[in-house]
């Protein structure tokens, strides 16, 4: 559906055999995804007058009115650009994320099965937003059938449509590299368990065996999770700019139901009938709305947390028993050494951290106690 709705909106400019993943960079894609979205950049002009068709809806249409409608119009228009232009600019850049996210998903097969209800629980939660977003937008404009009126309705849903396909592929890319933490700190969990099962006193030729076996798998998972920190910094650095379009666009949506909501309530009579209908919609969606975005932050979190459960995890070591084999130890430490030194970011052009210490900022409790646990967090790596 993403790779569909992809190639439909011209955000995903290459062809992707679905059979054998191969990806093809053909002129008939190119030229498509260029002249829709030049197309789009065009026709754009026309929504300066947007917020005028929609508060000519209203029976009593005010300045305040007109003027959140043409803002969020020009907002929206603007972040869409600028997410477009950072993905042309970096068009090799996605083709070989493509192929690589392919290549961790066809290594670990397991990794969709963690994922995939969130996925589809993102995708359903979409569909149901677009849904009732379309119904809202026909039953305010349904007494104004005009060529510019379903012309600006067109581009908005191109503008909506781009912006999903996006975000969503964030989304799944995020829900990959969880699912791959998750399996990597399983396999942790089981070295770090059996290494605690180890008797030092019974040293022999099986003890040094199991110790070698032991050390060879976890620089294995070492060496895999160096990887992935490495594909997902570069994930991140190539989607920031588009990512703090999506956030900035996700508001504005927030501020346009919001505001419909509350002149829906207030200018009870802006339709003949049928308000209450608008209204209820209005809600439901809004509700949707809230939720999708958890559903985004929380994706983001999921995988910060896993990233954070192997360093606990690896600290568990200060458990074992003194005087085992000296090649585990250091393998041990060098790993806990190389998550300290190299924690998990997620770039955003410097605006703000993806972690639930921005998220609870502005609570004074919260933001002290998540000081004190990042305080004592950052005692135990320097011990």
């Amino acid at each position: 559906m993403s790779y569909i709705s992809g190639r439909l909106t011209g955000v995903v400019n290459f062809e992707v055999e679905i059979e054998t993943g191969r990806t093809l960079v053909t002129k008939r894609t190119t030229i498509y995804a260029a002249g829709l979205h030049l197309f789009i950049f065009i026709t754009l002009i026309y929504k300066l007058i947007y917020a005028f068709v929609l508060t000519s809806i209203w029976n009593s249409p005010n300045s305040l009115q007109a003027n959140v409608f043409l803002l969020t119009s020009r907002s929206r228009m603007i972040c869409v650009f600028l997410a477009l232009a950072s993905r042309w600019s970096q068009g090799r850049t996605f083709l070989r994320l493509f192929k690589s996210l392919r290549r961790l998903w066809r290594s670990n097969p397991d990794i969709i099965k963690l994922c995939r209800r969130s996925i589809v629980g993102k995708c359903l939660c979409d569909i149901l937003t677009d849904g009732l977003s379309g119904i809202i937008i026909t039953l305010l404009v349904q007494n104004h059938p005009t060529i510019s009126c379903t012309l600006l309705i067109w581009l908005l849903f191109c503008q909506m449509a781009i912006v999903k396909v996006i975000a969503t592929q964030y989304f799944i890319a995020m829900a990959i590299f969880r699912g791959h933490y998750i399996l990597l700190n399983k396999d942790l969990k089981a070295i770090v368990v059996e290494a605690q099962s180890l008797i030092p006193l019974r040293r022999g030729e099986v003890f040094e065996t199991r110790c070698r076996c032991l050390a060879d798998r976890l620089e294995q998972i070492a060496r895999k999770q160096s990887e992935l920190q490495e594909l997902i910094d570069v994930f991140s650095k190539a989607y920031q700019g588009q990512v703090v379009c999506i956030i900035f666009t996700y508001t504005v949506n927030g501020v346009v139901l919001f505001y419909t909501l509350f002149s829906l309530k207030k200018y009870i009579d802006i339709m003949e009938n049928g308000s209450m209908i608008i209204i209820v919609i209005c809600i439901a969606c809004l509700v949707l709305y809230e939720i999708n975005c958890w559903l985004n932050v929380k994706n983001v979190f999921n995988l910060l947390d896993a990233h954070d459960n192997m360093f606990a995890l690896l600290s568990q070591r200060t458990l074992f028993q003194p005087g085992l084999d000296n090649r585990l130890e250091t393998v041990f430490e060098t790993f806990t050494l190389n998550l300290a030194r190299n924690p998990l970011h997620l770039a955003s052009l410097g605006l703000f951290k993806f972690d639930r210490r921005s998220v609870f900022a502005g609570h004074q409790e919260d933001q002290e106690y998540l000081e004190h646990q990042e305080d004592q967090e950052h005692q135990q790596r320097e011990k």
